[in-house]
């Protein structure tokens, strides 16, 4: 047996219970990976409540987590991972909120030494989403980008990306996270809830706005119209954000998912990309890991440590 954070119904993090599950064997090209960390997203919290029960439907017991990094401890024969191996990857049936995972092969990357394993536990999420809506805004070299929720879980990961893609980078988020924008190389403004206000006061500071990448959940539009920018360059995180984590268009398709998570997982290992870390949990502790990655304001990842 092994132990697994499981819900029986939709609701708050005080549905979430720890409870006793079958340990996981690997059929034909599956790995079963003794979890060392997994990410704890917004997103994941939405589907548990039940907001998303139309889109990604939920059957109970449900389960938790997208995202982990962990050490292979069982592999079927051929699969290309060995007993032993570090790794990081992504759970297409959610359930990586365990002290063990079963995943196919494809779902795997190797995990680079200099990468942490908080970091590696939640990089794949956040990370290829960032990375999908910067591909798909075309940022490129003496671009200004606008991201608008800068210091969110992917906003902090777009605000890194755009940078080591040459553009200038104007964070919006709360003045307790300026310094954190400024420490990445960004300059920041402080939000307005009217598109015009908040376009004057970023495009005082840049004089022009050429791509939006919005992650607050904010009507795209206005703010883009307001800034100038074209429609093409103006995207929004959240659509994405839910299909890397549930599967599905648009995200990338699995062979690329991975292909752009070992790409991230060697930039965070040479230092090149930083993935904040707002705070670890044991698995016993998964409601208080749900309730702070839940908190308004947050600035980094949420990370359970089995």
């Amino acid at each position: 047996m092994t132990r697994a954070v499981r819900f029986e119904r939709f609701g708050g993090p005080d549905v979430l219970s720890v409870v006793d599950v079958p340990a996981p064997e690997p059929g034909p090209g599956q790995v079963r990976v003794t979890v060392r960390a997994a990410g704890v997203s917004i997103v994941g919290s939405a589907a548990r409540e039940g907001a998303l029960a139309e889109l990604y439907p939920t059957a109970f017991p449900g389960s938790e987590g997208a995202e982990f990094a962990g050490v292979v401890t069982a592999a079927a024969p051929g699969c290309g991972f060995a007993v032993g191996e570090e790794v990081l990857g992504w759970s297409a049936r959610r359930d990586a909120h365990a002290e063990a995972v079963l995943v196919p092969a494809a779902h795997l990357v190797r995990k680079p030494a200099g990468l942490p394993w908080q970091a590696a536990g939640a990089l794949y999420v956040a990370g290829v989403t960032a990375h999908a809506c910067v591909c798909a805004s075309g940022v490129r070299d003496g671009d200004v980008a606008v991201v608008h929720g800068a210091t969110s879980d992917v906003g902090s990961l777009l605000v890194q990306l755009a940078r080591l893609c040459g553009a200038a980078v104007v964070g919006v988020a709360a003045p307790e996270h300026h310094d954190w924008l400024h420490a990445h190389g960004c300059d920041a403004v402080a939000p307005a809830a009217d598109p015009g206000e908040l376009a004057r006061r970023v495009l005082a500071r840049a004089g022009r706005a050429d791509v939006l990448l919005e992650t607050a959940g904010a009507d795209l539009a206005p703010l883009a119209a307001a800034l100038g920018v074209a429609p093409p360059r103006a995207v929004s995180t959240v659509e994405v954000e839910a299909a890397v984590e549930f599967g599905g268009p648009p995200a990338p398709a699995p062979a690329r998912r991975a292909e752009v998570l070992a790409e991230l997982a060697a930039l965070v290992a040479t230092g090149r990309l930083s993935v904040p870390i707002a705070g670890a949990y044991p698995l016993a502790d998964a409601r208080a890991a749900a309730v702070e990655a839940e908190r308004p304001g947050r600035c980094g990842r949420v990370v359970l440590l089995p």
